[in-house]
């Protein structure tokens, strides 16, 4: 359905992202944060395993250089 847009680094800064808002998930101490926090660790996290960002695909971003190189030729 989606071609993959999210290059290598992008990916593992996602996946950095993903730890640092699961800690705060898990650890937090209000609670609205803990629960706006979860939600973006498993979006980030979904973003990096598929290598697919919507919203990079709704404005034409992609980070990944395989998709760039393929779209010049």
């Amino acid at each position: 359905m989606f071609s993959r847009n999210i290059g290598t680094l992008d990916r593992d800064i996602r996946l950095v992202l993903t730890m640092v808002f699961g800690l705060i998930s898990l650890f937090g101490q209000i609670f609205w944060l803990q629960v706006i926090c979860g939600f973006l660790a498993l979006i980030m996290f979904a973003t990096a395993a598929f290598a697919v960002c919507p919203l990079y695909s709704l404005f034409g971003i992609s980070t990944c250089k395989r998709e760039q190189a393929k779209k010049r030729a």
